[in-house]
């Protein structure tokens, strides 16, 4: 084991803190009182031997030394609370106003992480910072799992069999038709070259 440096203990464990604790723990109530007494004797002494504007010049020097430390305590206190708010009032109508030239999912005050944590009860993706417990309340919440959609449903949309083949023709069908019928009554075009008054 290394040897100690002088001086390394600067925490309040120290060998001499050690001792004065033991010893006040120690006192009796007259050795307390004693030393109050003597304490406070020694005080208004020291208080009687300075001169009164010296006491006077030193209580002005700690007033303005307070007054100074609350100055720059509510000055940074002041300047955190506007940047919050200049951060908050930038996202403000953000999206009403949508810029997609601007990363902002690369902002700092938006980056929230990649979902690459798993619930230990559900196995659901989260985010790092997510609070325990917004997925399934901490395993309390049991959700079915959810079976994969049945093989019609993906064949009739891609058009593989001849059932499905149909259905697609005709899906479109319906949707040129009711797109041509929005056209017409959106223009009042009835026929080609004419319109609803001629």
């Amino acid at each position: 084991m290394p040897r100690k440096r002088k001086g390394a203990d600067l925490s309040r464990s120290t060998s001499k803190a050690r001792n004065l604790r033991n010893n006040r723990s120690e006192r009796t109530e007259e050795q307390i009182q004693q030393q109050n007494t003597d304490a406070r004797v020694r005080m208004a002494q020291l208080h009687q031997e300075e001169p009164e504007d010296t006491r006077a010049e030193r209580n002005e020097v700690r007033r303005l030394e307070q007054r100074q430390s609350r100055r720059f305590t509510v000055k940074r206190r002041r300047t955190n609370d506007q940047q919050r708010q200049q951060v908050h009032r930038a996202f403000i109508s953000d999206a009403f106003q949508y810029e997609p030239d601007i990363e902002y999912y690369a902002h700092s005050k938006v980056v929230i992480g990649a979902m690459d944590k798993e619930c230990p009860h559900c196995h659901a993706l989260k985010f790092k910072n997510e609070p325990a417990g917004m997925c399934c309340a901490s395993g309390k919440v049991q959700l079915p799992s959810i079976a994969s959609s049945p093989s019609l449903n993906c064949t009739s949309s891609w058009g593989t069999s001849k059932s499905s083949s149909s259905s697609l023709l005709l899906s479109r069908r319906f949707s040129w038709g009711t797109r041509k019928q929005m056209y017409k009554e959106k223009t009042g075009i009835t026929a080609l070259g004419t319109g609803a008054g001629g």
